[in-house]
Parts: C-alpha cells; sequence; structure tokens
C-alpha cells in the first residue's frame, strides 16, 4: 500500500522526540499542515523541529490521531 507515514522506534530519553511527547511506535503523519508520508520526509520535519519556535505535529499513536503542539524555547 501506499506510505502513511513516519514510525518511530526507539525514542531516546532526552531526545528532542522525548521533549514533544512522541513515543517508540508513534506514526507521524504530519508537521505544520505539512504531510509526511514516508521516511523521504524526515529532512523536511527535522528541519522544521530545528527552525521553528512553534511545532504542530500531527502523529497516529494506537490507530488514534492526535495533534501535539510544541513551544520551542
Amino acid at each position: 500500500g501506499k506510505p502513511d507515514g513516519l514510525t518511530l522506534t526507539r525514542v531516546r530519553p532526552n531526545s528532542i522526540f522525548t521533549k514533544l511527547g512522541l513515543r517508540s511506535g508513534d506514526i507521524i503523519t504530519g508537521v505544520d499542515g505539512q504531510n509526511i508520508q514516508s521516511v523521504d520526509d524526515a529532512p523536511r520535519f527535522y528541519q522544521s523541529l530545528k527552525t521553528g519556535s512553534n511545532v504542530k505535529v500531527e502523529i497516529r499513536r494506537r490507530g488514534q490521531q492526535q495533534n501535539i503542539q510544541y513551544q520551542i524555547d
């Protein structure tokens, strides 16, 4: 089928992903309204974390769609 996101595995404690509230097994489906469909979209996702001050991450966790809003200091 069609890729539907970027699945996180082995999220490390104290990483940016942990600070965002992400967990191993979460599937990132979008960032700031832009779809994340595969690992090819990962650089764009990472760049938005590095350069943005306010990031909205759309994830699917245990089959439920969720949005995480994060303010980067």
